[in-house]
C-alpha cells in the first residue's frame, strides 16, 4: 500500500509498504520558492563608470579616424584640381589665368585667357565634370553685358563647389555671408551682387611676392585701356607662380622643375570665422579674378621675410594679417600640390626660405621637397 511520509508536516516521500514489511519510497520534488535577480546600485554605478570610460578611450579614436577621412578627402581634392591644372594646359597650352580684380567674376563668352576675368577655379569648371556651371549665361558676345547674364553670373557665385571645399572646415554644399564693398564700390561689375557666396577653401600659388591689383577695371571698355596694358612686362617679371593677374604660364616657363614647384595648395583661414565671411581674405566668392581670396604667396616684403603656412588656429603674427599665408585646419601641416600632379604636406615648421623658393617657378634655387622628407 503507498503511504506518505511527513517530516515537519512537508511531505518527502512517496512510499509503498510490502507485504514483507518491505518500503520502497521514491522522493518527490517539492516546489521551492526562487529568490529575485538583478542589480544592486552599486553594481550599476560599476558598469555606467565602465561605459564611461570605454566612451572615453573610444571617442579620440573615433574622432581621429574621423579628420584622417577628411585629410584624405582634402589631399584627393588638391590631386584632382592638380590633375584639371594640367588637362587645361594640354588644351590652352597655358595653366588657368588668374583673371582680373576681385570685383569680377567668370564670364563664359571670354574664353581661358588673359582676356578671360574670372579666376582660376572658375577656368577650370569644365575638366572636372562642371562644364554646364561654366557656360551659365553664355550668349556668344563678349563684349555686351546683358541683366540675364549678371543674373546667370550670381547663380554662378553663389553656387557650392564640393571639389574646393575642405571637409575639415565647412560643407561643401555651404553659401557663406559676401563682401560687397571693397574699395568704395558695392557690387560685382559683370554679376548681380548676392548677400551669399560659395567659397573655396584651396588657393594657387602666384609667386613669391605679394601682389594684389585691386578691383581692376570698371568695365570691359575699360579694360581696353587699364594700367596693366603698360606694366604687364614688369608684372611678369614680378609675379613668379602659376597664375595670377591675367597670367598664361605654360609648362616651359616651370623652369625649377614640376616636382619643385607649388601649385595649389590649402589657404589660411582664421578658424572662427570659417563661415562668418569676416576674414578678409575669405569675403568673396571662389570664381572671382586676382585676390587674396583665392591666391597666395609664399613670402613677404619681395622674399626678404617669412609667409610659412601656419594652422588654422594659430594667432595672427603681430603687425601682419593672414590674406597672403597658405594654410591649414589639420595637424602637422598644409597640403600642397605641385605642378606635376602629387600632393605634399608642407610642415608649418619648414624653412622659410625653402617655401619661399618652392612659390618660385624659376629663380634657380635649388629648393626641393626632398629636402622635406
Amino acid at each position: 500500500m503507498g503511504a506518505v511520509l511527513r517530516q515537519g508536516g512537508r511531505e518527502v516521500k512517496n512510499c509503498i509498504l510490502s507485504p514483507g514489511g518491505i518500503s520502497f519510497c521514491t522522493r518527490r520534488r517539492t516546489a521551492t520558492r526562487r529568490g529575485r535577480v538583478g542589480f544592486t546600485l552599486v553594481e550599476l554605478l560599476v558598469v555606467i563608470a565602465i561605459i564611461g570610460v570605454l566612451v572615453a578611450l573610444l571617442l579620440p579614436a573615433i574622432q581621429a579616424a574621423r579628420e584622417a577621412a577628411r585629410r584624405t578627402q582634402c589631399v584627393n581634392n588638391l590631386r584632382q584640381l592638380a590633375v584639371a591644372s594640367l588637362n587645361h594646359h594640354d588644351v590652352y597650352k597655358h595653366f588657368p589665368t588668374g583673371g582680373w580684380g576681385w570685383f569680377w567674376v567668370g564670364d563664359p563668352d571670354r574664353g581661358f585667357g588673359k582676356e578671360q576675368p574670372g579666376g582660376w577655379a572658375y577656368n577650370l569648371l569644365p575638366f572636372f565634370e562642371q562644364q554646364a556651371l561654366h557656360d551659365l549665361g553664355k550668349d556668344g558676345d563678349p563684349d555686351v553685358l546683358s541683366r540675364d547674364q549678371r543674373s546667370s553670373a550670381s547663380q554662378v557665385v553663389q553656387q557650392p563647389i564640393a571639389m574646393i571645399t575642405c571637409p575639415s572646415r565647412r560643407p561643401s554644399e555651404g553659401v557663406f555671408p559676401m563682401s560687397t564693398n571693397n574699395g568704395g564700390n558695392s557690387g560685382l561689375f559683370n554679376s548681380l551682387t548676392p548677400d551669399f557666396a560659395g567659397r573655396s577653401d584651396y588657393a594657387i600659388n602666384s609667386g613669391h611676392v605679394q601682389n594684389e591689383i585691386g578691383q581692376g577695371p570698371r568695365n570691359y571698355n575699360d579694360a581696353k585701356t587699364f594700367a596693366w596694358q603698360s606694366d604687364q612686362r614688369a608684372m611678369q617679371e614680378q609675379l613668379t607662380g602659376i597664375s595670377y593677374e591675367r597670367s598664361e604660364v605654360n609648362l616651359r616657363r616651370v623652369s625649377d622643375g614640376t616636382s619643385n614647384t607649388y601649385m595649389i595648395g590649402e589657404k589660411h583661414i582664421f578658424y572662427e570665422d570659417y563661415l562668418t565671411g569676416r576674414d578678409r581674405g575669405d569675403n568673396e566668392t571662389w570664381c572671382t579674378g586676382f585676390n587674396n581670396d583665392n591666391f597666395r604667396v609664399t613670402s613677404r616684403d619681395n622674399g626678404t621675410s617669412e609667409a610659412v603656412p601656419i594652422a588654422d588656429s594659430q594667432p595672427i603674427p603681430a603687425g601682419e594679417n593672414n590674406i597672403y599665408r597658405f594654410g591649414s585646419p589639420h595637424s602637422g601641416g598644409a597640403n600642397m600640390a605641385m605642378c606635376d600632379g602629387s600632393v605634399t604636406t608642407i610642415s608649418f615648421d619648414v624653412d622659410w626660405q625653402i617655401h619661399r623658393d618652392l612659390g618660385n617657378r624659376e629663380d634657380g634655387n635649388p629648393a626641393s621637397l626632398d629636402g622635406l622628407k
